[in-house]
Order: C-alpha cells, then sequence, then structure tokens
C-alpha cells in the first residue's frame, strides 16, 4: 500500500468545514486567529484525504494520548501527521504502521531553534552540512528530518538525543525506533521530510486545491529520475550488538 503526502498552500478563503464534527469546529472558535486557520485547514485536509482514499465521508474521531501525538481513536483507521510550514500546510496518511511529517521554510527559523539545533548535531552532520554548497539548506533539511522522526516517535524535541543521522551513508540510528526510514527534499525556499516506521514503501505526493480537489505530483519514491538534487532517504542502521 502506499502513503501519501499531501501539500495545501492556504489562503484567506475559509475552509469547507462539512466534513468535520461541528463540535471540533465550535473547540476551534476559542484559538487565536492564526491557530484557527492551521487547526481547521489541517482537519478539512486530513478530512478530505480519508475521504478520497478511504471512502469515509467525515472526519474520524481524534484523541491526543498523553505523549501528544494526535491520532484516530479507532486505532484500524490509517495514521496521520500534520505540519506547517509559513502559508503551506501538509498531511502525511498511512494504513501501514507509524508515519511523521516535518516542513520548514529556510531562513524562517528562530535563533532559539536554530543554536537547539546545532547543540544536537553530531560530529559526522556538521561535517556533512559543511561541505554543502548551501549550509543552511542542508542543515534545515537535517533538522526537517530529525523532527519528522521525533513527531513520528512522540517525543518531540525531548528525544534530540535519541537519534543520531548519517547523511553521507544515507543512514540514522534512533534509540527508540529500530526501524525507521525517512525521505526528504528541499529547494531554497522551503524544506520537508517523511517519516515511516517500520519502513517507508511508495510514497505519492499531492497537491490539494479545494475547487479541484487533488492533482498527483510527478515528485515521487516511484520515479526518482525526477527527483530535485537534494533529495535524500535515509535508512535505519542495524541494532548495535
Amino acid at each position: 500500500m502506499a502513503c501519501h503526502y499531501a501539500k495545501w498552500i492556504l489562503s484567506d478563503q475559509e475552509p469547507d468545514l462539512r466534513r468535520l464534527n461541528p463540535d471540533l469546529v465550535a473547540t476551534a472558535t476559542t484559538f487565536s486567529a492564526k491557530r484557527r486557520q492551521r487547526y481547521l485547514h489541517g482537519r478539512v485536509l486530513l478530512a478530505e484525504m480519508m475521504a478520497y482514499f478511504y471512502g469515509i465521508p467525515f472526519l474520524p474521531k481524534i484523541i491526543t494520548p498523553p505523549n501528544g501525538r494526535p491520532c484516530f481513536a479507532d486505532a484500524n483507521l490509517p495514521d496521520f501527521s500534520l505540519a506547517y510550514a509559513g502559508n503551506t500546510l501538509g498531511v502525511m496518511l498511512s494504513s501501514e504502521g507509524k508515519v511523521g511529517l516535518d516542513m520548514e521554510v529556510i531562513r524562517a527559523r528562530s535563533s532559539q531553534v536554530m543554536q537547539l539545533h546545532n547543540e544536537h548535531l553530531s560530529s559526522a552532520e556538521q561535517a556533512w552540512v559543511t561541505e554543502q554548497t548551501e549550509p543552511l539548506e542542508a542543515a534545515t533539511q537535517l533538522w526537517c528530518i530529525r523532527q519528522s522522526i521525533l513527531k513520528l516517535s512522540g517525543l518531540g524535541n525531548s528525544g534530540l538525543d535519541t537519534l543520531r543521522l548519517h547523511p553521507a551513508s544515507g543512514r540514522l540510528r534512533s534509540s527508540v525506533l529500530p526501524d525507521v526510514q525517512v525521505v526528504s527534499d528541499s529547494d531554497s525556499l522551503f524544506a520537508w521530510a517523511c517519516a515511516q516506521s517500520p519502513t517507508l514503501g511508495r510514497m505519492v505526493q499531492w497537491r490539494f486545491q479545494p475547487d479541484s480537489g487533488f492533482s498527483q505530483l510527478p515528485e515521487s519514491i516511484a520515479a526518482p529520475h525526477v527527483l530535485s538534487s537534494h533529495f535524500m532517504k535515509l535508512l535505519s542502521l542495524p541494532p548495535t550488538k
């Protein structure tokens, strides 16, 4: 089965809420304008994906366990992950395993985030970043990869020390996820990373527009020849003995 990664460039237009539970919509009225926009648009996109790929007309109930990682209340439904970067919203969805998505606007990170990232770069990561033609873009892409895995595990930034990346060899090691795979890409403005455990099979990318629905993008793992020079895939190293 394929997993799906859909992007939606947001506008000021109000989203179509017909697939959302009225109680969920009412909850969002207490949020700030920015949080409300992201909250509702994210769930609208997730609902549209569930309808398009699985034929489920209304967004199933979502719960937030103690680890803070949202999921469907029905454990038999697909796993999902939401991310935001600037005015772009992303949702990753898969019926197999667990998923984590992160997106970042390059050059938009705060000094605190950059300091946190630099503190947790291994020597191998630092060397790889230095060798790239665009070190800031490369560092942002590594941060994206790291965050996608930490979102998958539910640890967030508290788990930064559980993960080591080896970008030069396309490998990674997580002390809490023995089997995880990540794909990532970036351009001069935007970076994204999609993680899945235990394995990442065929991933299909989509663009969503409210008027026309979903359109498939050519950049998929199944067609690596159309990917950019920044495309990366990292696989778990074998467990240490």
